[in-house]
């Protein structure tokens, strides 16, 4: 597994990952409303509180969690 723990998510990132999220208008618009870039937890963090968690993102993507 990827340690992701120091990486910087970009908003472009979560552009790219909305897709998968299939999340209503509201919840995309606070994820897009973070101050990019942002650290990992704090990404991790934020697409939980709209539902979304990394095990989602990876099946959603097509891999194993």
């Amino acid at each position: 597994m990827f340690d992701l723990s120091h990486s910087q998510i970009t908003r472009q990132h979560v552009l790219d990952l909305l897709p998968l999220m299939r999340l209503d208008p509201e919840h995309e618009a606070r994820l897009l409303a973070l101050r990019y870039p942002v650290d990992f937890a704090t990404a991790a963090a934020a697409f939980q509180t709209v539902g979304v968690d990394l095990d989602t993102l990876t099946d959603r993507a097509g891999g194993s969690p």
